[in-house]
């Protein structure tokens, strides 16, 4: 019995050494991705990751002491679930070592493959050790005062799970739970976890809801919502960081009011930046099915057709960031969208000057503030 429990333990360790060495190698991989999208992520979000992290710690501060403004925390908690999640999903293959499951489930236990998700998944959760090196600090009385952030922490863990094993359950999650936090109630930041648990609790029973059905390929409409449907991680990844940008600069607002100029600048930058840069995406896709609208005597069409998504998403955000800042630069907004069609044109023919004529102009718009 003894033999065999040292054999088992012997093999569980030699598995999670795989796992782990398994888990390294994508990770390296998707930094590559990364490296080779571009210098631009890597100078300016590679530059401002100091200060990403303290407006991480930042905004924990906000979610734990709502006590005065609690729907402004539960608003904080919502992004950063949110924020938390679209990581965990890029990190998802590297922690659940998918392109090799199957072949796993042939060597150990079931329950050993989600022991070692979830060991993975801790590790992975920059996140949930934010927040759990925050709680270690707070004293019993603070606790006592504090319940929802207990909430907050069992919500990160939870969803991280949810990540993994039923991603569908996070999309209708996040879309209730934005609704209840967006509701004119008075509520207590207890109430609006609460709330979550019980929605995010109710999004697991949800059934999937199949939208492309009735689509048609040979419709550029159809063709463009197929597309994002299949690849709508082009989109999340975006949005989510366009909702990064917009709640730290509400959170800066409040603590310096006076550069309200500056911060709406570098807002519209980010704005430009992450609608425009989706034409990475779409161009490719002209060499791919240009035969096939040119077939239908559409080429030209599906060609202009490129451009639309980016202009899409540019004034849909445009309309937050118009809410945001409660004041329609009617300059500002015009420059938005010149910039942005400047930045989509260098994305189709000149993408390696893309990078450094976006960094070019926000300088020359913040040197005139």
């Amino acid at each position: 019995m003894i033999a065999n429990l040292k054999q088992s333990i012997g093999q569980y360790r030699s598995f999670m050494d795989y796992r782990y060495q398994a888990y390294k190698t994508e990770l390296t991989q998707l930094l590559l991705q990364l490296k080779n999208f571009g210098l631009l992520f890597l100078v300016v979000l590679g530059s401002a990751m100091l200060g990403m992290i303290l407006l991480l710690f930042l905004g924990l501060g906000k979610i734990i002491d709502s006590s005065d403004a609690p729907q402004y925390g539960a608003q904080m908690a919502w992004l950063y679930l949110l924020l938390q999640s679209v990581m965990l999903s890029a990190m998802k293959s590297a922690i659940k070592n998918s392109a090799q499951r199957a072949f796993q489930q042939t060597l150990v236990k079931r329950y050993w493959l989600g022991f070692m998700d979830i060991k993975l998944l801790l590790l992975s959760n920059g996140w949930l050790i934010a927040s759990l090196i925050i709680a270690i600090d707070l004293s019993v009385s603070q606790w006592l005062r504090v319940p929802h952030f207990w909430l907050f922490l069992l919500l990160q863990f939870v969803l991280g799970i949810l990540c993994l094993y039923k991603p569908i359950a996070l999309v209708y999650g996040f879309l209730l739970s934005a609704i209840w936090a967006t509701l004119p109630l008075d509520v207590s930041p207890l109430l609006y976890h609460s709330g979550f648990v019980l929605l995010f609790a109710l999004s697991t029973l949800m059934v999937p809801f199949n939208a492309t059905a009735k689509l048609k390929l040979n419709s550029l409409t159809g063709f463009w919502l197929l597309f994002f449907m299949h690849n709508s991680w082009a989109l999340i990844w975006r949005g989510a960081l366009l909702l990064c940008v917009f709640m730290a600069s509400k959170v800066l607002l409040q603590e310096r009011a006076d550069l309200a100029a500056i911060f709406s600048i570098l807002s519209l930058a980010f704005v430009v930046l992450f609608s425009s840069s989706l034409q990475f995406d779409c161009r490719h896709l002209y060499q791919q099915y240009s035969v096939f609208f040119n077939m239908q005597n559409k080429q030209t069409a599906f060609f202009v057709s490129l451009f639309i998504p980016s202009l899409i998403v540019l004034l849909l955000v445009l309309v937050g960031f118009v809410v945001l800042f409660k004041q329609a630069n009617c300059l500002l907004l015009v420059i938005g969208v010149v910039w942005c069609l400047l930045q989509q044109a260098l994305a189709q023919k000149k993408p390696a000057h893309y990078a450094l004529v976006w960094m070019v102009i926000t300088g020359v718009l913040l040197s005139f503030y």
